[in-house]
Protein backbone atom coordinates (compact mmCIF):
# COMPACT_ATOMS: atom_id res chain seq x y z
CA UNK A 1 0.00 0.00 0.00
CA UNK A 2 1.08 3.54 -1.11
CA UNK A 3 -0.90 5.17 2.07
CA UNK A 4 1.29 7.09 4.48
CA UNK A 5 0.44 6.59 8.32
CA UNK A 6 0.40 9.87 9.69
CA UNK A 7 3.56 11.32 10.84
CA UNK A 8 5.62 7.99 9.00
CA UNK A 9 9.06 8.76 7.28
CA UNK A 10 8.73 8.31 3.34
CA UNK A 11 11.11 5.62 2.29
CA UNK A 12 12.89 7.70 -0.38
CA UNK A 13 13.99 10.04 2.33
CA UNK A 14 15.99 6.63 3.72
CA UNK A 15 17.45 5.39 0.58
CA UNK A 16 20.63 6.89 1.01
CA UNK A 17 21.61 4.41 3.45
CA UNK A 18 22.99 1.31 3.56
CA UNK A 19 20.75 -2.22 4.95
CA UNK A 20 21.47 -3.84 7.87
CA UNK A 21 18.88 -7.13 8.65
CA UNK A 22 17.65 -8.27 11.91
CA UNK A 23 19.68 -10.81 12.82
CA UNK A 24 22.77 -9.03 12.18
CA UNK A 25 21.83 -5.79 14.35
CA UNK A 26 20.70 -7.93 16.94
CA UNK A 27 24.03 -9.85 16.75
CA UNK A 28 26.21 -6.49 16.99
CA UNK A 29 23.85 -4.35 19.07
CA UNK A 30 21.67 -6.44 21.48
CA UNK A 31 22.24 -3.38 24.07
CA UNK A 32 19.80 -4.63 26.49
CA UNK A 33 21.85 -2.46 29.20
CA UNK A 34 22.40 1.14 27.84
CA UNK A 35 22.66 4.62 28.11
CA UNK A 36 19.56 6.28 26.50
CA UNK A 37 18.81 9.91 25.48
CA UNK A 38 15.89 10.99 23.70
CA UNK A 39 15.24 13.87 21.72
CA UNK A 40 12.20 15.86 20.37
CA UNK A 41 12.66 16.99 17.11
CA UNK A 42 10.36 18.61 14.46
CA UNK A 43 9.70 16.63 11.37
CA UNK A 44 11.22 18.85 9.13
CA UNK A 45 14.93 18.69 11.34
CA UNK A 46 15.16 14.74 9.96
CA UNK A 47 16.68 15.43 6.57
CA UNK A 48 19.41 16.90 7.92
CA UNK A 49 20.25 14.34 10.44
CA UNK A 50 19.81 11.54 7.74
CA UNK A 51 22.39 13.09 5.20
CA UNK A 52 25.20 13.19 7.55
CA UNK A 53 24.16 9.20 9.02
CA UNK A 54 24.03 7.90 6.09
CA UNK A 55 27.72 7.80 5.82
CA UNK A 56 27.99 5.85 9.11
CA UNK A 57 25.31 4.17 9.88
CA UNK A 58 22.91 1.62 8.43
CA UNK A 59 19.26 1.05 8.31
CA UNK A 60 17.17 -1.91 9.92
CA UNK A 61 15.53 -3.42 6.81
CA UNK A 62 12.96 -6.46 7.34
CA UNK A 63 11.20 -7.70 3.71
CA UNK A 64 11.98 -4.26 2.13
CA UNK A 65 10.57 -2.33 4.59
CA UNK A 66 12.80 0.56 6.80
CA UNK A 67 9.83 1.72 8.75
CA UNK A 68 7.96 -0.65 11.08
CA UNK A 69 5.09 -0.88 13.61
CA UNK A 70 5.22 -1.26 17.19
CA UNK A 71 2.47 -1.99 19.68
CA UNK A 72 2.89 -2.14 23.47
CA UNK A 73 0.81 -2.90 26.20
CA UNK A 74 1.69 -1.08 29.84
CA UNK A 75 0.59 -3.14 32.63
CA UNK A 76 -0.01 -1.32 36.14
CA UNK A 77 -1.02 -1.66 39.62
CA UNK A 78 -4.96 0.41 40.03
CA UNK A 79 -3.01 3.19 41.73
CA UNK A 80 -0.73 3.75 39.05
CA UNK A 81 2.81 2.37 40.79
CA UNK A 82 4.99 2.34 38.14
CA UNK A 83 3.86 5.55 37.16
CA UNK A 84 4.19 7.28 40.08
CA UNK A 85 7.90 5.75 40.53
CA UNK A 86 8.91 7.66 37.41
CA UNK A 87 6.69 11.01 38.19
CA UNK A 88 8.54 11.20 41.53
CA UNK A 89 12.25 10.25 40.23
CA UNK A 90 12.46 7.24 42.37
CA UNK A 91 15.79 5.91 41.62
CA UNK A 92 14.98 2.25 41.02
CA UNK A 93 11.58 1.81 39.27
CA UNK A 94 10.58 -0.34 36.52
CA UNK A 95 7.43 -0.64 33.42
CA UNK A 96 6.64 -3.43 32.10
CA UNK A 97 4.64 -4.24 28.92
CA UNK A 98 3.92 -6.50 26.37
CA UNK A 99 5.64 -5.04 22.62
CA UNK A 100 4.11 -6.50 19.20
CA UNK A 101 6.30 -5.96 16.32
CA UNK A 102 2.83 -5.69 13.58
CA UNK A 103 5.32 -6.66 10.25
CA UNK A 104 6.94 -9.93 12.09
CA UNK A 105 3.83 -10.55 14.72
CA UNK A 106 6.55 -11.25 17.11
CA UNK A 107 5.76 -10.57 20.73
CA UNK A 108 7.79 -10.31 23.60
CA UNK A 109 7.08 -9.63 27.77
CA UNK A 110 9.14 -6.79 28.55
CA UNK A 111 11.00 -5.86 31.84
CA UNK A 112 12.53 -2.45 31.67
CA UNK A 113 14.56 -1.09 34.56
CA UNK A 114 16.09 2.69 35.58
CA UNK A 115 18.66 2.16 38.14
CA UNK A 116 20.43 4.56 40.27
CA UNK A 117 23.33 4.79 37.85
CA UNK A 118 21.38 5.82 35.52
CA UNK A 119 21.79 3.00 33.13
CA UNK A 120 18.75 1.32 31.71
CA UNK A 121 18.41 -2.60 31.37
CA UNK A 122 16.12 -4.34 29.38
CA UNK A 123 14.93 -8.21 30.16
CA UNK A 124 12.25 -9.20 27.87
CA UNK A 125 11.12 -13.26 27.04
CA UNK A 126 8.91 -13.93 23.62
CA UNK A 127 5.40 -14.51 24.18
CA UNK A 128 3.42 -17.29 22.11
CA UNK A 129 0.07 -15.38 23.28
CA UNK A 130 0.53 -11.83 23.41
CA UNK A 131 -3.02 -11.93 25.19
CA UNK A 132 -2.37 -14.06 27.57
CA UNK A 133 0.47 -12.49 29.90
CA UNK A 134 0.28 -14.87 32.80
CA UNK A 135 0.35 -14.66 37.02
CA UNK A 136 4.23 -14.55 36.45
CA UNK A 137 4.73 -11.59 33.88
CA UNK A 138 6.29 -14.48 31.19
CA UNK A 139 8.56 -15.46 33.61
CA UNK A 140 9.43 -12.26 34.76
CA UNK A 141 7.93 -12.07 38.75
CA UNK A 142 11.03 -13.40 40.45
CA UNK A 143 13.30 -9.84 39.01
CA UNK A 144 9.91 -7.47 39.70
CA UNK A 145 10.33 -8.91 43.07
CA UNK A 146 13.45 -7.79 43.37
CA UNK A 147 12.56 -4.42 42.29
CA UNK A 148 9.54 -3.75 44.02
CA UNK A 149 9.25 -6.23 47.23
CA UNK A 150 5.79 -6.90 48.14
CA UNK A 151 4.34 -4.52 45.83
CA UNK A 152 5.38 -6.88 43.30
CA UNK A 153 2.58 -9.06 44.36
CA UNK A 154 -0.23 -6.63 43.44
CA UNK A 155 -2.69 -6.79 40.55
CA UNK A 156 -0.90 -5.72 37.24
CA UNK A 157 -3.73 -5.14 35.00
CA UNK A 158 -3.64 -3.40 30.87
CA UNK A 159 -3.40 -0.21 31.88
CA UNK A 160 -2.20 2.06 28.52
CA UNK A 161 -1.69 0.93 24.48
CA UNK A 162 0.97 2.85 22.64
CA UNK A 163 1.62 2.83 19.32
CA UNK A 164 3.91 4.32 16.22
CA UNK A 165 6.57 3.17 13.59
CA UNK A 166 10.18 3.47 13.92
CA UNK A 167 13.20 3.51 12.41
CA UNK A 168 16.40 2.41 13.56
CA UNK A 169 19.95 3.33 12.71
CA UNK A 170 23.10 1.92 13.51
CA UNK A 171 26.70 2.89 13.99
CA UNK A 172 28.82 -0.08 14.31
CA UNK A 173 32.44 1.68 15.19
CA UNK A 174 30.86 3.05 18.25
CA UNK A 175 27.97 0.20 19.11
CA UNK A 176 25.30 2.92 19.14
CA UNK A 177 21.66 2.59 17.93
CA UNK A 178 19.39 5.28 17.19
CA UNK A 179 15.67 5.32 16.77
CA UNK A 180 13.34 7.68 15.38
CA UNK A 181 9.42 6.96 16.30
CA UNK A 182 7.05 8.99 14.30
CA UNK A 183 2.89 9.02 14.28
CA UNK A 184 2.94 8.35 17.83
CA UNK A 185 -0.56 6.74 19.46
CA UNK A 186 -2.05 6.40 22.95
CA UNK A 187 -5.12 4.86 23.80
CA UNK A 188 -7.08 3.30 27.44
CA UNK A 189 -5.74 -0.17 27.21
CA UNK A 190 -9.69 -1.51 27.98
CA UNK A 191 -11.47 1.84 26.99
CA UNK A 192 -12.18 3.61 23.35
CA UNK A 193 -10.68 6.55 22.28
CA UNK A 194 -7.03 7.74 20.81
CA UNK A 195 -4.95 10.60 21.01
CA UNK A 196 -1.82 11.02 18.37
CA UNK A 197 0.77 13.13 17.54
CA UNK A 198 2.08 13.72 14.48
CA UNK A 199 4.04 17.11 14.58
CA UNK A 200 7.25 15.79 16.57
CA UNK A 201 8.81 12.86 16.34
CA UNK A 202 10.90 11.23 19.28
CA UNK A 203 15.19 10.40 18.24
CA UNK A 204 16.22 7.94 21.36
CA UNK A 205 20.20 7.31 21.25
CA UNK A 206 21.19 4.00 22.91
CA UNK A 207 24.69 3.45 23.38
CA UNK A 208 27.05 2.27 26.13
CA UNK A 209 28.60 5.45 26.07
CA UNK A 210 27.30 8.94 26.89
CA UNK A 211 27.89 10.82 23.74
CA UNK A 212 27.87 9.68 20.06
CA UNK A 213 27.91 11.36 16.63
CA UNK A 214 23.79 11.75 16.79
CA UNK A 215 24.42 13.23 20.39
CA UNK A 216 26.58 15.65 18.86
CA UNK A 217 24.56 16.67 15.92
CA UNK A 218 21.47 17.25 17.34
CA UNK A 219 23.33 19.08 20.23
CA UNK A 220 24.81 21.63 17.48
CA UNK A 221 21.50 22.13 16.56
CA UNK A 222 20.94 23.47 19.77
CA UNK A 223 18.71 20.82 20.83
CA UNK A 224 19.28 18.97 24.29
CA UNK A 225 17.81 15.66 26.24
CA UNK A 226 15.18 14.99 27.67
CA UNK A 227 14.71 13.63 31.06
CA UNK A 228 11.44 13.15 30.93
CA UNK A 229 10.44 11.85 27.91
CA UNK A 230 8.38 7.83 28.68
CA UNK A 231 5.76 7.40 26.23
CA UNK A 232 4.29 5.85 29.00
CA UNK A 233 4.11 8.59 31.94
CA UNK A 234 3.16 10.89 28.82
CA UNK A 235 0.39 8.52 27.27
CA UNK A 236 -1.52 8.98 30.39
CA UNK A 237 -1.45 12.48 30.63
CA UNK A 238 -2.64 12.30 27.00
CA UNK A 239 -5.69 10.01 28.07
CA UNK A 240 -6.66 11.74 30.83
CA UNK A 241 -5.47 8.69 33.00
CA UNK A 242 -3.46 10.84 35.34
CA UNK A 243 -4.77 14.56 35.59
CA UNK A 244 -2.13 15.78 39.02
CA UNK A 245 0.90 17.18 38.88
CA UNK A 246 3.47 15.84 36.52
CA UNK A 247 6.78 16.36 35.82
CA UNK A 248 6.04 14.89 31.83
CA UNK A 249 3.30 17.73 31.63
CA UNK A 250 6.10 19.86 29.19
CA UNK A 251 7.06 17.24 26.85
CA UNK A 252 3.13 16.21 26.91
CA UNK A 253 3.05 19.91 26.21
CA UNK A 254 5.96 19.31 23.04
CA UNK A 255 4.22 16.40 21.85
CA UNK A 256 0.72 18.23 21.45
CA UNK A 257 -1.42 14.59 21.27
CA UNK A 258 -4.66 15.48 19.69
CA UNK A 259 -7.68 13.34 20.16
CA UNK A 260 -8.62 11.53 16.42
CA UNK A 261 -11.56 10.54 15.18
CA UNK A 262 -12.11 6.74 14.64
CA UNK A 263 -12.16 7.12 10.53
CA UNK A 264 -8.44 8.49 10.31
CA UNK A 265 -7.69 5.59 13.35
CA UNK A 266 -8.65 3.41 11.34
CA UNK A 267 -6.63 4.80 7.93
CA UNK A 268 -3.63 5.06 10.40
CA UNK A 269 -3.56 1.74 11.25
CA UNK A 270 -3.80 0.88 7.62
CA UNK A 271 -0.97 2.42 6.60
CA UNK A 272 2.38 2.23 5.86
CA UNK A 273 5.61 4.74 4.51
CA UNK A 274 5.39 5.05 0.91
Amino acid sequence: MSTDRPGAVPASRLAGFAAIGLAELNGQAALLKRLERKYVLDPAALDGLFDVLRFSHTVLEIDGLRSHGYQSRYYDTPDLLCFRAHNQGRANRFKLRIRRYEDSGLAFCELKEKTRVAATAKSRVPLSDPSDLGDDFGGLLGRIRQIAGAAADRRFLPTLDVGYRRITLFDARDQTRVTIDTGLSFGHATEPGVHQSTASVIVEVKSARPMSLTDRLLRDAGLRPQAQMSKYCIGLLACGLWTGASRFGANHRRLDCQPVAPAALLVAAAGVAA
